[in-house]
């Protein structure tokens, strides 16, 4: 009995990426580079016309990026399996694919076995996510990864204690200055507590912190 042959469509702006895949899955018989896009919106184009399986999605892409690419493809194609890609090492990066309708999220610097692992999980009608990240998102009782609905919410480790409270005193109004007072230390470590929130919450500002942190409970 022939076993099934995916039809992938892989969606990256990088044609060296495109080929370092194609020598990662030559050995894998039953997939199929079946195309390529070089920007979100040949992906829609792609998946609205052809009769793809599933889909490697790149986040940073030009015209339209990876999430609303994944958004629209999903809309009109929810039966193609989606496995984010990106560089970003991050879980809010994370959630938000999955907000987005992604199956996997792997990140580029992970090794070939992870991205294997990911298409074997989506083909299965399971969720992946790299495993340096996913120890943020909430598991099953036996250990598994549960369906994408679970991956909206952050772990309370998201964040350490002392930014937590840095972050509390910024939601009610403290300046740097009186944070720095309040928690006995400088205005450069406040301000750098600030920074790294933005960056590992993938935030643009100091009030798009706050709603992040109160919409997940992270305060």
């Amino acid at each position: 009995m022939l076993q099934q042959k995916y039809k992938l469509l892989v969606a990256d702006d990088h044609r060296l990426f495109i080929e370092g895949l194609k020598h990662i899955l030559q050995d894998e018989m039953h997939l199929e580079i079946a195309g390529t896009a070089l920007n979100g919106k040949a992906a829609i184009d792609e998946c609205r016309h052809g009769s793809y399986d599933l889909v490697l999605m790149d986040i940073n892409m030009p015209v339209i990026d990876g999430i609303d690419a994944t958004r629209e493809i999903k809309a009109i194609r929810p039966d193609i399996k989606i496995i984010m890609v990106s560089m970003i090492d991050s879980p809010a990066m994370v959630s938000k694919a999955f907000k987005a309708g992604a199956d996997a999220f792997v990140l580029k610097n992970s090794g070939p076995d992870d991205l294997i692992f990911a298409f074997k999980a989506v083909m299965k009608n399971g969720t992946y996510i790299t495993p340096s990240l996913s120890h943020y998102f909430k598991e099953s009782n036996n250990g598994k990864m549960r369906d994408k609905g679970d991956y909206i919410r952050f772990s309370e480790s998201m964040i350490t204690e002392r930014e937590r409270q840095i972050l509390k005193l910024i939601s009610e109004g403290f300046t740097d200055g009186q944070i720095a007072e309040t928690l006995f230390i400088s205005d450069r470590t406040v301000n750098t507590h600030r920074k790294n929130m933005l960056a590992k919450l993938q935030v643009p500002n100091t009030a798009a912190l706050v709603k992040f942190a109160l919409d997940n409970q992270l305060i």
